[in-house]
This record gives structure tokens, C-alpha cells and sequence, in this order.
């Protein structure tokens, strides 16, 4: 924490380039973060990630790069090795499963502390000598809430919920996380709303311009929930395969909802069409299996895209098709063939 805030106090009159995840733990933080870079003197410029995209993406590093800042901070997305932009000085806020990180950052992270602190909540604990805290701990809360849910054993929570509004919390959480979800992708207005927000409750109760918008990006993904959590289960053993297309990224809710009618199963929700000649997938479970011990431990050659990132209870992956077709016959679900993981329209795969 000393050593994260003597960098963020070294940025004045500097440039500061921030890159934050889209849900709403990292659009929290990004705007804690920012306060305090302007409250220390620094210019800022915030970059958020495309849809499917992250601190690690090529395209995205591209447009990181031409922003020609002094100094970078990465926001709930730095759980891996790899510079996100060589040679620029840069300040990693995570709380991801990791023990590696991008070489010659600084990281401040959560990870391997117990309760693990959320993005959000760590940027506010950073952030508290250049801020005053209590009218911004509201986005601890919101960021914390969106993470661990409102029942986290988080110390000082419950009071600090109070204090911000549960109803309004959950809403505004549900509102802002529906943005990202939506096939809109949506993410740049949910922190443009976040950003002129004063509480949750400005969120909530529709005081900020975009609200209405993203409350069609919430009807959007309820929809193509109800639509998508039709889809019949296949199994191997105790996994459990849901396979479907949707421009809207709701494989992770899908695979929650199957996780509970399924509580002695793996179950992996796979979503054909989120982003072009990709399968994205999530795992959850009601289990305490590992789900990132569990992808390792397949023994898988190299993947062409993302595989076992995240947390040890909530993983997935984005994988070409013919990858995916291995990465599920590995598993034991035998027969499917390249038609059966194509892109589809409005039905379900």
C-alpha cells in the first residue's frame, strides 16, 4: 500500500492514463482513482476496455499506447503476466487469482488475504490521503456489493451498506453491471453515469442523464436470460453442459442459475455468440472444487485465447471454436461437431 501510494503521489503534473474492468467493482474504482490523481495534480485520460477485451488484449494495449501518458493505472484487470504498455511506469490494482503479475509494474492486490478485498475497496483504502473519504465510500460499497454480494464478510460492510443505501446499492449494481451485459456494450456510459453520480441513489432513482438507458440494457439481458436458461443440459459425469447463442453477455447469470438447480455439478455455460468465431464460457459450481484446479488439471496443449483466469469459484474462457470442441471433449462430452457451436440468431443453440 506505501509503495502504490508513493506512486500515485509522484504523479503530479503528470499525465495519467487509467484502465478500468467494466463491471462495476473496476468502474468504482476507476473513479476513486480518479479523484485522487486530480486531487494529487494529474491530468487524466480513462480508457475502457471493447467488448471481450482486457488489460491484455492486443487491440486494446494499441490504443493504451497511442495515449502517450506518463504513467498508468490497470484496475481489476492485471492478473497476469505481460506488460500491458512497455516501459511505462505502471500501477496494477487487482484482486484476482495470480502470483504473477505484468513485469516492472507495481501491484497492490488483495489476493491471498483473507476476506479478499475487492478492486474498489483496495483503490479507496489507497486513495484516503488526497480524498475525503466518507462522501466517496459509497463506491467502495457498490464495487464490494457487485463482487462479494451485500452479505460479504467484509469488516465494516453492514454499516457502511447502511450508510450508502442497500436498496439503492443493489439497484444501481444491477443497473450499471446491465450495461456491460447488454449486445450493446455499454460499459462507457455506465461510468459516464457513475462519474456524475453524488450516491447510489442518484443511480437508483433515474437523477443522472443514461439511466434510462441502461435500464433497457437491464430489460435486454433479463430477457435473453429467461430465453437462454431454457436450454437443455448435456452431461459428463458431474459437469454439466449449457450451450447457446446470445449477443448479450449472460453466460455467467445462465450458469449461476443452473449452478443452484445443479448443486453437486460443474456447470459450464457456453455462449456461441457473444463475439465473432469465439465460444465464451463461465464455470460455476455449489461446490469448494477449485474450478481453475479443475481446467488446469485437464492437461490441455496451448489454447488460441483465454483459458482458467478469474477466481477459483468463478472461471471461464474465450476459445476458438475448434479449441472449445477439444477443451469439452476433454471433459468427456463426445460428438459435438463445429456446426454445433456456431453463431446462431435469436433461438437458443
Amino acid at each position: 500500500m506505501a509503495e502504490a501510494r508513493n506512486f500515485l503521489g509522484a504523479q503530479k503534473g503528470k499525465h495519467v492514463l487509467i484502465a478500468p474492468h467494466t463491471d462495476v467493482d473496476g468502474l468504482s474504482s476507476c473513479v476513486l482513482a480518479v479523484r485522487a490523481a486530480e486531487a494529487v495534480g494529474a491530468r487524466v485520460t480513462i480508457r475502457v476496455p471493447g467488448k471481450g477485451e482486457h488489460a491484455h488484449s492486443p487491440a486494446f494495449q494499441e490504443r493504451l499506447r497511442r495515449v502517450r501518458a506518463d504513467a498508468l493505472l490497470v484496475l481489476d484487470m492485471g492478473s497476469r503476466p505481460g506488460a500491458v504498455v512497455p516501459e511505462l511506469p505502471s500501477l496494477i490494482v487487482d484482486h484476482h487469482a495470480s502470483t504473477a503479475f505484468p513485469e516492472g509494474a507495481h501491484v497492490l492486490s488483495g489476493y491471498g488475504h483473507e476476506p479478499v478485498a475487492p478492486t474498489s475497496l483496495l483503490t479507496y483504502a489507497l486513495v484516503s490521503p488526497w480524498v475525503i473519504p466518507g462522501p466517496l465510500e459509497w463506491l467502495a460499497v457498490m464495487g464490494t456489493a457487485a463482487d462479494l454480494g451485500v452479505g460479504a464478510p467484509i469488516p465494516g460492510l453492514k454499516d457502511a451498506l447502511r450508510r450508502a443505501g442497500r436498496k439503492a446499492v443493489t439497484e444501481a449494481v444491477a443497473l450499471l453491471n446491465a450495461a456491460r451485459r447488454s449486445s450493446q456494450f455499454a460499459a462507457p456510459l455506465a461510468l459516464d453515469v457513475l462519474m456524475q453520480a453524488g450516491n447510489a441513489s442518484d443511480i437508483s432513482e433515474g437523477r443522472i442523464p443514461g439511466v434510462e438507458a441502461l435500464r433497457d440494457c437491464r430489460l435486454e439481458v433479463q430477457r435473453e436470460v429467461g430465453r437462454c436458461a431454457k436450454t437443455p443440459p448435456r452431461f459428463a459425469g458431474n459437469v454439466a453442459l449449457l450451450l447457446f447463442s446470445s449477443g448479450a453477455q449472460i453466460h455467467p447469470l445462465v450458469a449461476v442459475r443452473w449452478a443452484q438447480r445443479l448443486p453437486e455439478h460443474i456447470v459450464i455455460a457456453a455462449n456461441t455468440g457473444y463475439l465473432p468465431d469465439r465460444v465464451n464460457f463461465v464455470l460455476r459450481s455449489r461446490t469448494e472444487k477449485d474450478l481453475i484446479a479443475f481446467l488446469r488439471g485437464l492437461n490441455l496443449p496451448p489454447m488460441g485465447g483465454e483459458f482458467a483466469n478469474g477466481h477459483a469459484q468463478a472461471t471461464g474462457g474465450s476459445l476458438t471454436a475448434p479449441d472449445f470442441l477439444r477443451f469439452i471433449e476433454a471433459l468427456g462430452f463426445r460428438g459435438l461437431r463445429s456446426h454445433d457451436v456456431e453463431r446462431r440468431g435469436v433461438a437458443p443453440g
